[in-house]
C-alpha cells in the first residue's frame, strides 16, 4: 500500500512539525474552509467536537509516523480514513477535506509551503479514498 517516497514521507513529516505546534487552531483553519466552500458542513463547528479534532489529528500524526515503514502505515491509513468520515461522512467526501487540507497547509506554511508538500499530503488522501473504495467495492 505504501507508495510514498522517501521525499514524500520526509515532506510530510516536516510540515506535520509545523502545524503539530498548534494543531487544534490548524484544523480549525481546513474547517472553516470546508464550512465556507461546502454548504454541507456549515454546521461543522457544531458537530465537531474538540475530541473530535484531537482524534482526527492523532491520526494524521500516525500516517506522518508510519509512512516509512510498510507493516505500519496501511493500519495507520485505516485509522486516519475512519476519522476522516467521522467529519465528512462518506468516503468520496474525503476529496472535500483533502482541499481544505490544502488549504490549510498552504495558509499555515506560507512561504515554507512546497510543492512537494503539497503533493505529498494529496498522495495521503489519495490512498486514503483508494482504500476506503476498495473496501466498499468488496462489501
Amino acid at each position: 500500500m505504501n507508495s510514498l517516497t522517501k521525499n514524500q514521507t520526509q515532506s510530510l513529516s516536516e510540515s506535520f512539525e509545523i502545524i503539530n505546534l498548534d494543531k487544534v487552531k490548524f484544523a480549525e483553519l481546513v474547517f472553516a474552509f470546508l464550512k465556507f466552500n461546502h454548504p454541507k458542513y456549515e454546521n461543522i463547528f457544531n458537530n465537531v467536537k474538540i475530541e473530535d479534532v484531537r482524534s482526527f489529528m492523532g491520526s494524521v500524526r500516525e500516517v506522518v509516523t508510519s509512512s516509512s515503514h510498510d507493516f505500519l502505515f496501511p493500519k495507520a491509513i485505516r485509522n486516519f480514513g475512519s476519522e476522516c468520515l467521522k467529519i465528512c461522512g462518506r468516503p468520496e467526501d474525503i476529496l472535500h477535506l483533502e482541499k481544505a487540507w490544502s488549504f490549510g497547509m498552504e495558509e499555515w506554511l506560507g512561504p515554507w509551503h512546497t510543492l512537494e508538500i503539497e503533493e505529498s499530503w494529496k498522495e495521503v488522501f489519495n490512498i486514503t479514498y483508494l482504500s476506503f473504495t476498495e473496501t466498499l467495492q468488496w462489501s
